[in-house]
């Protein structure tokens, strides 16, 4: 299994619940922390990490144009958002934007670890419940 670089943005709150669940995994590397989304280019400009984790709740949907501005100034770092609750079509709009995984935070302790693994390793993490909305929507859209 490779090293994966992380770099976690969210409240303290949320910060702290993602360290204690990633610290038995000695092949993930948390390299900085930080509250607002808007302090993640400053950190990434320092380190090139391999996965951004980002609280949804942190990101307003003015703020999606960051995620393009990250995507492009650094493509190698991918996306997970972590978020309770979300409305399904402002996590569709963050993948278009340029996520490349969600995880429902009550998920965080089972499967955060697996979740960075398969986005490191250029998969899509998505919970099975979204996936059949979004088969919906597109079934729909036809």
């Amino acid at each position: 299994m490779s090293r994966v670089s992380l770099i976690i943005v969210g409240s303290q709150a949320s910060i702290a619940a993602s360290l204690m669940t990633l610290a038995r995994h000695k092949h993930i590397q948390v390299i900085a922390c930080v509250n607002d989304i808007a302090d993640i280019f400053a950190k990434l400009t320092d380190t090139d990490p391999t996965i951004a984790l980002i609280d949804f709740s942190v990101v307003s949907e003015a703020r999606y144009a960051m995620l393009t501005e990250l995507r492009r100034s650094h493509p190698n770092t991918k996306v997970i958002f972590l978020c309770d609750g979300a409305d399904q079509s402002k996590l569709v709009d963050a993948f278009r934007q340029g996520a490349a995984g969600y995880l429902e935070t009550k998920d965080r302790d089972a499967f955060l670890a697996k979740a960075i693994q398969a986005v490191s390793n250029g998969e899509a993490w998505v919970p099975r419940t979204f996936v059949s909305k979004i088969v919906e929507r597109l079934v729909r859209s036809h």
